[in-house]
Order: structure tokens, then C-alpha cells, then sequence
């Protein structure tokens, strides 16, 4: 009577190929459990980003907004105004260089 306690056969080509794809599985649900918490941690900061965005489109169609308010701020503090465009101005300037300079980089 032969004894095959420690006989194993060899997994043929359909049991590697399943057992294979049972791992790809389950890095695939690993994977994207972990893209789902990724996306859930970033998701407080393209909600701040989204109402930026918002906010800037509403500048951009109520113009008149933004130019009351530097108005009314160069008749009650003009040396303010001043300085603070002046700033604006300089970092409108260093924005559009470095647009230029990464732009001739590619």
C-alpha cells in the first residue's frame, strides 16, 4: 500500500493562472482602498480650492465690486493704496516672469 501523506502534485497552468489572478485581485482592492482614503484626505483642501475658484469667477463677472472697493480705499488712504498696488504690481511682474522662465525651461 503506497503512502501519499507527503505527496503533492504539482499546481498545473489553470491553478497558477487562478490562484494569480486571486492576488491581483486582491492588490487591486488594496489599491483602491487606498486611492479612496487619499481622496478623502485631500477632499477639505479641493473644497477650499473649488470656493477660491468660485470666488474668483464672481470677481470676474462683478467687477464693479473690487474697483468700488479700491476706490473708496485710494480716497480714505491714498499712501496705503499706493504701496499696496505698488506690491500688487511687483507681484504681478514676478508671477509673469516666472510663467516666462519655467515656460522657455520645457
Amino acid at each position: 500500500m503506497a503512502h501519499d501523506a507527503g505527496f503533492h502534485r504539482a499546481p498545473s497552468r489553470s491553478d497558477v493562472l487562478l490562484l494569480r489572478r486571486q492576488l491581483l485581485q486582491l492588490r487591486s482592492a488594496e489599491l483602491r482602498l487606498r486611492v479612496e482614503r487619499d481622496v478623502l484626505r485631500l477632499a477639505p483642501s479641493l473644497a477650499l480650492a473649488d470656493r477660491g475658484i468660485a470666488g474668483l469667477h464672481w470677481l470676474r463677472t462683478h467687477p464693479e465690486w473690487p474697483i468700488s472697493a479700491a476706490v473708496v480705499l485710494v480716497l480714505l488712504k491714498p499712501r496705503r493704496a499706493l504701496r499696496w498696488g505698488l506690491q500688487l504690481w511687483w507681484g504681478w511682474r514676478s508671477v509673469r516672469r516666472a510663467l516666462v522662465w519655467i515656460d522657455r525651461r520645457r
